[in-house]
């Protein structure tokens, strides 16, 4: 499996490319955004890596080649900074989460995947952290957006005019100042994960064939007696479902959880130090590597998962400056 990682830093400008051998993080290339890049998406056909960028409002549109490096992008204007993005399932649409400008919009693309200007904006979503497609098995489309000041999850249908619009069984609350950040889908078994940014707490939810979504249980990210600061981050599973991650920020911590097959009851099992500062992680395709950014650190580090346990140990460190905040790992299907 070749697999190329794409890491964005804010601070310099930069994404940086690298190809991942066996633990080690080889440099590929170097692209300069001209701006503070944040969020990266790549389409679901693996053609394209969106970069939002600010102060500029604007997303760039890169085209991989074959071997994962990134040709010259397209720009198309935003509503404001984009704080997270995703596609919908088909790779025709293109969502930004606006945590400063408190809103989530909606662009089209061409027919070749480039991201145009958008067609869509909801306003008055507070603090509008992170956007997430849900698929059912009927092939309808929802979109979830992490409103943290609102302590609420706001959920959207998509229409076939790709537009939202309210979704009929509403939206989904979390326990007041627990600050809904980034969400997380079970690969198989229909659960929802929420990190909560403010109270670094995990939630588990369970979507059902109706469509409802319920509450099932609330964790806690942090080692027990922890007195500190509490600012999580990031939320990440294995392809196979067995381990789920968080970060939080204060601490420099990685959580692991195991999933139950049976139930998906989430169990603690561990904490494992990173980067310091960890604002942003992947988890590889084939399950065996975490890769973690330090936002306050020079590094990126490359964890290796222990495939029974879980259990992370530190494989390599890669240098990117100060700031890096974004991962994510494309698997190269064709040959370079």
């Amino acid at each position: 499996m070749e697999q190329v990682v794409y890491v964005a830093n804010p601070v310099s400008g930069l994404i940086h490319v690298f190809r991942l051998e066996e633990g080690e993080l080889a440099p590929l290339q170097q692209v300069q955004t001209g701006g503070e890049v944040q969020p990266l998406v790549i389409s679901p056909d693996k053609n394209w890596l969106y970069a939002g960028v600010r102060p500029d409002f604007r997303v760039l549109s890169y085209p991989i080649a074959t071997d994962g490096r990134l040709g010259a992008p397209s720009s198309a204007p935003l509503y404001g900074s984009a704080s997270h993005s995703c596609t919908d399932g088909a790779g025709r649409l293109f969502f930004a989460a606006s945590y400063a400008f408190d809103h989530v919009s909606v662009s089209p693309m061409d027919d070749a995947g480039r991201v145009l200007a958008p067609h869509q904006r909801i306003d008055r979503l507070m603090a509008a952290h992170s956007v997430t497609l849900l698929t059912t098995e009927q092939g309808e489309q929802a979109l979830l957006v992490a409103c943290l000041k609102e302590d609420v999850i706001r959920r959207f249908t998509l229409g076939e005019d790709g537009q939202l619009s309210p979704h009929p069984l509403g939206d989904i609350h979390t326990a007041p100042g627990a600050g809904p950040r980034h969400l997380a889908l079970h690969p198989t078994n229909g659960d929802l994960y929420c990190l909560n940014e403010l109270d670094a707490t995990l939630n588990r939810y369970h979507r059902e064939a109706d469509g409802r979504i319920s509450a099932r249980e609330s964790l806690d990210m942090l080692p027990e007696g922890y007195q500190g600061e509490r600012w999580g981050a990031d939320i990440h599973l294995t392809p196979d479902g067995r381990f789920l991650y968080t970060s939080e920020r204060a601490s420099s911590l990685l959580s692991l959880f195991g999933v139950n097959e049976e139930d998906g009851a989430l169990t603690l099992l561990g904490h494992f130090p990173t980067e310091s500062c960890p604002r942003g992680f992947a988890i590889d395709h084939s399950g065996h590597y975490l890769i973690a950014t330090g936002q306050k650190s020079h590094s990126l580090a490359v964890h290796r998962i222990a495939a029974q346990t879980g259990e992370l140990s530190l494989s390599s460190r890669q240098h990117v400056g100060e700031g890096a905040m974004w991962v994510r790992v494309l698997t190269l299907d064709k040959p370079a």
